[in-house]
């Protein structure tokens, strides 16, 4: 057993069911990559205008999927949010910049986590 665990959900509420919080880690890795490789590109390149915005655009996402697995209902809405988003890039990634080796990875990783957010389960533990 590790030493850091998850706390019980509080008294009465039923604890997020496990597609949703595999989907919710998904979303919380996928924020820690937009934050490291915004940190690392803003260091490269110096262009605090559009770097410092995907860090901090990371940093949400991280924060969100952290939240969902820990069963705060309200994250789902900005985990979607990004799923979508990230589906608009994998698209223009894959499609209208000629590059699939890029779009279609991204867009397999958006569809899993919006398939783990949107479940039957997910949704109906979402309306208690």
């Amino acid at each position: 057993m590790s030493g850091a665990s998850t706390p019980p959900p509080a008294p009465g509420a039923a604890a997020p069911p496990r597609s949703l919080v595999v989907a919710a880690l998904g979303a919380a890795l996928e924020g820690a990559a937009l934050l490291v490789g915004g940190v690392v590109a803003l260091i490269v390149e110096g262009t605090p205008q559009v770097w410092g915005f995907v860090v901090l655009l990371g940093a949400g996402v991280l924060a969100a999927g952290i939240a969902l697995a820990r069963g705060a209902r309200g994250a789902r809405g900005p985990v979607v949010v990004m799923q979508l988003l990230g589906l608009g890039i994998a698209f223009y990634a894959g499609v209208t910049s000629g590059r699939p080796e890029l779009g279609v990875p991204i867009a397999v990783v958006c569809v899993a986590i919006l398939a783990g957010v949107l479940t039957r389960a997910g949704r109906d533990w979402a309306e208690q």
